[in-house]
């Protein structure tokens, strides 16, 4: 199970991490609310300006919020590792780029089917705090209470809440092969434009390797050319019309890896379907706000990355 591990979770990861930081969009597809079908619409020279617009727009940004749900499955069939995992997560928080500052608050719900019968879920409450110096996190699983702990703040944390990190999640979108205007649609009272973007996917999978950094348990070589694994790849951006900022984003991603491809041995399982599913809004733009740390968090235990390995 650990190469499929190694898998899932940089994939998840990415995720989180590229929708902090604003990272742009994808292939289409059909998205709820549509209020108005477009058959013909801008020039590719014109989205492609709305598209940059939008990019300079965010690079400018202090501050932010969002709300998130995020949904991720997991189907393992055949072999001994057959199973079905669900993960379903609501989350909202804010962050701070000029103050380096980052929170979160996440709800989250794990299902378990299979397993040679270890069927079960299990509820757990995670916050997060940021900071220059210390990353803060509180946990709470029901029946055991809650939990502070904090470590000093990795340079692969900071650089997430720093201005310059959309420099480099906006990466995809420098190999996107067409741009298209499916619809406007009123988002929390402003009208948006629904584009939809077709990266080119070899492209994509190098960048995704090399957000990875210097991993060394999983060849991001070979699969960066299985992009066959991809069985949708769904990014749509809602663009205020007005301002020209991203409003929402809506990410429909299904894979489909073979032990081969999953660096794992056939004896494990016959294949693995992954589908990942987020919905975010942002708002409150360049409002001045601070990220304070709750009193409980002066109590914290501290402990240091070396023992998450």
């Amino acid at each position: 199970m650990k190469g499929i591990k190694l898998i899932i979770l940089p994939l998840l990861l990415t995720s989180v991490i590229a929708l902090f930081s604003f990272s742009g969009c994808a292939e289409g597809g059909v998205a709820p609310g549509a209020t108005t079908a477009i058959q013909n619409g801008m020039s590719q020279a014109q989205l492609e300006a709305i598209l940059d617009e939008s990019i300079a727009n965010q690079e400018s940004i202090n501050t932010y919020r969002f709300d998130m749900d995020m949904d991720m499955i997991t189907d393992v069939v055949g072999g001994y590792e057959a199973g079905k995992t669900s993960i379903f997560t609501k989350s909202d928080g804010a962050a701070n780029l000029a103050s380096n500052q980052m929170q979160m608050n996440m709800e989250m719900t794990m299902v378990l089917e299979g397993f040679e019968g270890q069927n079960g879920s299990q509820d757990l409450t995670y916050d997060m705090y940021i900071y220059p110096d210390y990353t803060y996190m509180r946990m709470e699983v029901p029946g055991m209470g809650e939990q502070w702990m904090k470590m000093a703040t990795t340079e692969d944390l900071q650089v997430n809440v720093n201005a310059n990190m959309v420099d480099q999640q906006l990466g995809p979108l420098e190999s996107a092969m067409e741009i298209e205007l499916l619809w406007y649609e009123d988002v929390d009272g402003e009208e948006c434009y629904v584009l939809s973007i077709v990266p080119d996917m070899e492209e994509f999978m190098q960048w995704l390797a090399q957000q990875q950094g210097s991993t060394q348990e999983l060849d991001w070589n070979e699969i960066a050319m299985a992009t066959d694994a991809f069985k949708k790849f769904s990014y749509l951006c809602y663009i205020t019309k007005d301002t020209i900022m991203l409003k929402r984003i809506i990410i429909e991603m299904e894979m489909e890896f073979t032990p081969e491809q999953a660096g794992a041995s056939p004896s494990n399982f016959d294949n693995m379907i992954i589908i990942i599913n987020v919905d975010m809004k942002m708002y409150d733009y360049n409002e001045p706000f601070s990220i304070d740390l709750p009193d409980e968090a002066e109590n914290a235990t501290e402990f240091s990355e070396d023992m998450l390995m």
